[in-house]
């Protein structure tokens, strides 16, 4: 996937993502000739590719932090098809933070990707640790010793006989012997 589809994949399912960046995205696509050409032969009007474009979609901040975009100067594509600054302006309009590392000498090739690629999986996996830091952090933890040694009541769903309904039931399950783990 190319930068443009991060932006405009993770903009419209913000809930299955923890973060965004991209290298060098089509911005505007309904406003550049790429995405003119586009739009009208696979979806029949440039306005009918709105719904994939990250600058439309943008009308309303995020909840990502931040979203980042690395561009390399010398990209051929920098000012008619890729655009970052007009994203960058309607990002800043609805709040949304947006980091732009405009890299000096770098063009549109693989060696850009691979140069920069490293800090990108840094700035995503500060992101997932922060996130998963904060779901360990709303589990409870149950404390089982007022229970050790103890039999406890437990729901389970039972069949008595073979091709009969599962039902569901309350039993009782004794505490381990030794070698058994309840």
């Amino acid at each position: 996937m190319g930068g443009h589809g991060a932006l405009t994949i993770a903009l419209r399912e913000q809930d299955k993502w923890v973060s965004v960046s991209a290298f060098a995205p089509i911005c505007n696509p309904t406003k550049v000739p790429w995405g003119e050409k586009a739009f009208k032969s696979y979806l029949g009007s440039v306005e009918a590719g709105a719904v994939h474009d990250a600058t439309c979609l943008l009308t309303e901040r995020t909840k990502f932090d931040d979203i980042l975009i690395d561009q390399g100067t010398d990209d051929e594509f920098l000012i008619q098809q890729l655009n970052p600054p007009v994203f960058y302006d309607a990002a800043k309009k609805v709040g949304q933070k947006v980091t732009i590392h405009m890299r000096k000498g770098f063009d549109h090739s693989y060696h850009f990707i691979a140069a920069f690629i490293e800090s990108h999986v840094e700035y995503h996996g500060r992101r997932l640790r922060a996130k998963l830091g904060k779901m360990r952090a709303t589990y409870s933890t149950y404390d089982f010793s007022s229970s050790q040694g103890q039999p406890i009541a437990c729901k389970a769903m039972i069949a008595r006989q073979p091709r009969e309904p599962l039902v569901e039931e309350t039993i009782t399950v004794d505490p381990p012997k030794a070698g058994e783990v309840r």
